[in-house]
């Protein structure tokens, strides 16, 4: 291995880019090359790290200066770059969630395992201190075993109308409180029920605004994940991006047996009032400082690169999204059927 990971970006959109902007100011770590169906789009981004870019994914891995890969391209289309990734010896930074479904997900696992290429899942919010400071209390014991566990992650339409439609916010934003959910409890779930609540956003875009999903572990523990990304915001604010927009409201409890825990992000210490109404900027996940990125992403694409130096596992692996991505799939289907859906055994 090379005293540097050279890493290679499939999907060069608002994810790929900010990874690749995080990347590029790690000592142990250079871009090499960036992939994208949209030429304009991969050639502004390989322009800016003086990479090479390509239309065609496949092409760009048989480059033996990329050793690893981020995949951000959009959730359903997870597979082929991954298992494509894989098979050509690159290691594999991927996006949440894993994938859309079942099969896509074991396909991608299985193609890691078969080439011994690590394989870790950025379900990032694993990353952010405060949330690792409510599992570090439940390993030391702080709170007991987990009884009760509420998480609200609650963004503005701005989000829903990036995605235009593209994805249900169970995907989008639910995934990451049902991966902590599951990262602290440490058990199955058993069952799950799940409904949605339809306003501007469905009509404006065709998904959901709000969901209330239920997750029961089989050592009877509850979880309950509130998401949604209807929260009012001024249009001209949205088509005014900056770092000053509103990012939303997101909490998380846990009750256990001896003592409870509490994170709430709302309004993150930092805010502003203008024409338009107050502004809460994100100051956690990927904040600018002095021009360049930093928070919880940036602990994330540190922890992948170190893992490729050192030969070490990453602590989110594919088998952890999948998982996630099991519970997020019942709770779509039981939104659709109003019933209980029970999750089987593996």
């Amino acid at each position: 291995m090379n005293s540097k990971v050279r890493l290679g970006i499939i999907g060069c959109g608002f994810m790929g880019s900010l990874h690749a902007r995080t990347i590029s100011s790690l000592n142990e770590a250079e871009i090499t090359a960036v992939s994208d169906f949209d030429e304009k789009r991969a050639k502004l981004l390989a322009d800016k790290y003086k990479a090479k870019y390509y239309l065609d994914y496949n092409v760009m891995l048989e480059r033996e200066d990329v050793d690893a890969v981020v995949i951000a391209t959009p959730d359903h289309m997870h597979k082929d770059p991954s298992v494509a990734a894989a098979e050509a010896g690159k290691h594999i930074l991927l996006e949440k969630p894993i994938a859309t479904s079942i099969e896509d997900a074991k396909a991608i696992i299985g193609a890691a395992e078969k080439n011994k290429v690590k394989l870790m899942i950025g379900h990032i919010l694993r990353f952010d201190p405060r949330y690792y400071g409510i599992k570090s209390a439940i390993e030391e014991g702080t709170v007991g075993r987990p009884m009760l566990l509420y998480a609200r992650r609650n963004a503005t339409i701005s989000e829903a109308r990036r995605l235009r439609g593209r994805v249900p916010v169970l995907f989008y934003l639910a995934i990451h409180d049902i991966d902590l959910i599951l990262w602290y409890v440490k058990d199955k779930v058993k069952s799950v029920f799940s409904e949605n609540v339809d306003g501007k956003v469905k009509e404006e875009l065709g998904v959901s605004d709000f969901n209330w999903t239920l997750l029961r572990f089989k050592n009877g523990a509850v979880g309950s994940v509130e998401c949604g990304w209807g929260l009012t915001e001024n249009w001209a604010s949205w088509k005014k991006p900056s770092s000053w927009n509103s990012f939303g409201d997101v909490r998380m409890e846990v009750i256990g047996t001896e003592g409870s825990i509490y994170l709430n992000y709302y309004p993150m210490s930092l805010y502003a009032c203008d024409s338009e109404g107050w502004k809460f900027p994100d100051t956690l996940h990927w904040p600018s400082l002095h021009g360049e990125v930093v928070g919880d992403i940036l602990y994330e694409d540190r922890h992948f690169v170190s893992c490729v130096l050192k030969d070490k596992q990453p602590l989110v692996s594919g088998q952890d999204g999948l998982e996630a991505l099991k519970v997020v799939l019942a709770a779509v289907n039981s939104s659709t059927t109003g019933k209980v859906e029970e999750i089987p055994e593996a």
